[in-house]
Order: C-alpha cells, then structure tokens, then sequence
C-alpha cells in the first residue's frame, strides 16, 4: 500500500512518474513530499527536474538553487545550475562546486563505480587535468574495470597536451576493452540531423550570426543531397567577426533548449551540443594569415585545420538553400583529398585529413584508439580496424597489465607495430 505520508516513498513515484514523462504528475507528487518535509534536498532536485521537463527554466533554476542551498554537498544539483544558468560567473562556480562535491563523495563514501568516471569528467569540466589524474591513479581499483580507469587516464592527458601519454594509456583502454559484441544499429537519422541543422541555423540567424555547412555534413550534401547515413553529428562552420564575436557560448547558455557542454567557455573555437538526440558541432573559423583555420581548442598540437580562404555561397539541396563555401570543392578536396567523391565510411577527418594542420602526431593516434574503442564498442569491428589503420603511430593493443601511473614510458618504437583487436 502507498503511504501518503511516507517520503521515500513519495521521492520514488514522482521519480517513476518523470521517467515515465509525465511531468506534471510528477511535480505535484514532489510538492506533496515538500510539504511533508521541507528543504529536502534530494526532493527540491526533483522538482527542478520536473519544471525543465515542463519547460519552466526559471522555476528549475530557483529550485536547484535551494538544493544546494540546504546540502552543499548536492552535487547533481550543482550541476544542473550549471547547465542551466544564463549567469557566466554562476556557471563557473557552479561547475567547480559540481567536481569538488562529487570528488569528496567518491572520496569519503562507498560510491557507485560509475561515478567516479563522471568525477573525472567533472573535474575536466572545471579544467582541472592534473585533479584528473591524479584522482584516477588513487582511485582506480574503485573504478568499473581497468580499461575505463585507462580510458579515465587518457582523456586527463589529453586535456593536460600531454599527448603521447594520453595515447598510451588510450590505447591500453582499447587492448582491455570487450571483445566484440554484434552491430548495433545506426544511431544517426539523417532527417533527424537534418531537423537539428534547421533548428540551430535559425537560433543562429536570429542573433544575426550567418553559418555554413562543413566537413562532414558538406560532404553529405554535396556528394548526396543530405546528411551522411554513416555520419555521427552535424557540422557548422561560422567565421570569427573583428571584435572576436561571435558570442556562440553566450547564445546557447541563455537559449531556453540548449545546454551548454560545461567544459565550453567564451572564445573557445569549437563548441558541441547535444540537440534532440543529434550531436551538433560548431567550428568557429579564424583567418590567420593566408588562410582560414579551425580547430578544437587553443592547446599547441591539438586538432586544427587550415583552408584556402573561401567566402559564403547558397547551394540548394532537395528543394531547400543552404549556405556553403563558395569553392566547394577545393573545400572538400583539402579535408578529405582527391577522392572524396568515393565514400569511404571508415576515414576520419581528425586522423587523415590532409587538411591537418600542425596537428601532433599523438594527438592523431589519440583519436584513432578513441574512435576505435567506440567503434568496437557499437560491434562495427571493420570501422575499427579502419581507424586503426589510419594511426600515424603504430598501435600495440595487446597492452602489459599494471599499475596506472600519471605518465607512461614505454617506447613506442618501430618494433611496438603488432595490429590486433580483441577477439570476437
């Protein structure tokens, strides 16, 4: 028998009721359970979660805010005022109490293995790598298996442009992982990436921001008419103004349904989203010299591009105008060289494009080993292998089992080439 009166219980259904979407009923059963004991925090969470569901952004605001108001310690909380603030500097604050809190829970308490794989992320979020690694070298027996402790550990390097190392231990996470299982299916709808485009392009045209297709999905339309079927996001390019505008982060942090990547901050030149299910990518182009250059962040040796200068042109595809560069073509034979006409599922732009431009090495096989740990992971074991062949440095997956450590040393010489996966 339900007890009315019984909070647990109360938490419990209106839980189940926003899972099942059923919002409203759930904001009721969470206000019925606040009346009982007011200040919960985990209850006042709740609420806030069903009033982003009921699309009151201000009202969910308010309610995290009380959250962790009466527990600091409320990390998801934290959180969700990051995700949600239009305020800059509370997102910030937010962000750091978000990795702070969840590092001493991990710490002080019997945590759940996956949370300390989101602690690690958390603490990126508050760009604080080295708190990332060496939280993962203590913490890791704690952590769901050695190959998602080694995972933990690359992406920390990564962040710090500690590139070789970052490679080494993503690439032990990738000898560790499952053999693999069968395909799953395509998680991309091309009409859905579609949607998603249209739907960003028009929240970008009204803050007078002018777009255009790019790398992939510009392949997409141009060889085929729409998104790539194979493709896993969509691609927009934008250019830098003079006053180093524009304001991309300001406009999806206020934006009633868009949130933010914590990790994003103002003036950063690559910006990711999830939109309706649909990753959305966001390269801002900068003209350095003779040329226009992208990339994914400011750290030296990281993943950039750089293209002929191109301006703006209106292409029409299945009936409707995009904006592209206006040498389409020169465009597409600099990111994925003289045969992009010929679809090649298994290329990766970030690995092989001949557009990379002073791109370290590692930081081409990082990706590489990431990529094919996912591919493996989805049971697509021909991408993978496809993938791994394009690594600029030899892959020795079948890594020695140890002890993680803040840096590796193991050479990776011309005798470390042995190719293989784990077996299916």
């Amino acid at each position: 028998m339900l007890r009315a009166d019984h909070i647990p219980t109360l938490q419990a259904l209106a839980s189940a009721l926003l899972r099942a979407g059923e919002a409203e009923a759930a904001l009721n059963t969470f206000d019925r359970a606040l009346t009982l004991a007011p200040g919960q925090a985990d209850t006042l969470h709740g609420r806030g979660l069903a009033l982003l569901k009921l699309q009151d952004r201000s009202g969910a605001l308010i309610a995290f805010r009380a959250a962790a108001a009466s527990d600091p310690n409320a990390w998801k909380s934290w959180g969700s005022i990051a995700d949600i603030t239009p305020h800059e500097g509370e997102r910030l604050d937010a962000i750091h109490r978000t990795a702070d809190t969840l590092e001493a829970h991990c710490r002080e308490r019997d945590a759940a293995p996956a949370l300390y794989t989101e602690c690690v992320t958390a603490l990126l979020d508050a760009h604080r790598p080295e708190d990332a690694v060496a939280f993962t070298c203590e913490m890791q027996p704690r952590f769901c298996d050695e190959a998602t402790a080694y995972d933990a550990l690359g992406r920390a390097h990564y962040y710090m442009g500690a590139y070789r190392a970052a490679f080494e231990h993503k690439a032990r996470a990738l000898a560790l992982s499952p053999a693999p299982t069968a395909q799953a299916p395509l998680a991309f709808s091309p009409g859905a990436a579609t949607d998603a485009l249209r739907e960003i392009g028009r929240i970008l045209t009204s803050h007078a921001i002018s777009f255009f297709l790019a790398a992939g999905t510009l392949l997409g339309f141009y060889r085929e008419g729409g998104p790539l079927p194979h493709d896993r996001d969509v691609d927009i390019g934008v250019m830098r103004t003079s006053d180093g505008g524009p304001d991309i982060a300001g406009i999806f942090r206020t934006h009633p349904d868009l949130i933010l990547k914590r990790r994003a901050r103002p003036g950063d030149r690559y910006f990711a989203l999830m939109h309706k299910g649909i990753g959305i990518d966001i390269f801002v182009h900068d003209k350095i010299d003779d040329h226009l250059v992208c990339g994914v962040s400011d750290l030296n040796g990281d993943i950039q591009w750089r293209f002929t200068p191109f301006e703006i042109a209106e292409a029409r595809f299945n009936g409707e105008v995009w904006a592209i560069p206006d040498t389409t073509e020169r465009y597409l034979a600099e990111s994925y060289g003289p045969d992009w006409r010929r679809p090649d599922t298994g290329f990766a732009s970030a690995i092989s494009s001949p557009a990379l431009y002073m791109v370290d090495s590692y930081v081409r096989a990082f990706y590489s080993s990431a990529r094919a740990k996912n591919a493996l992971a989805s049971g697509d074991r021909m991408k993978a292998e496809a993938l791994i062949r394009q690594s600029p440095i030899p892959l020795f997956l079948n890594a020695p089992k140890g002890a993680l450590t803040s840096s590796s040393k193991r050479d990776n010489g011309a005798d470390s080439n042995a190719l293989s996966l784990p077996d299916g």
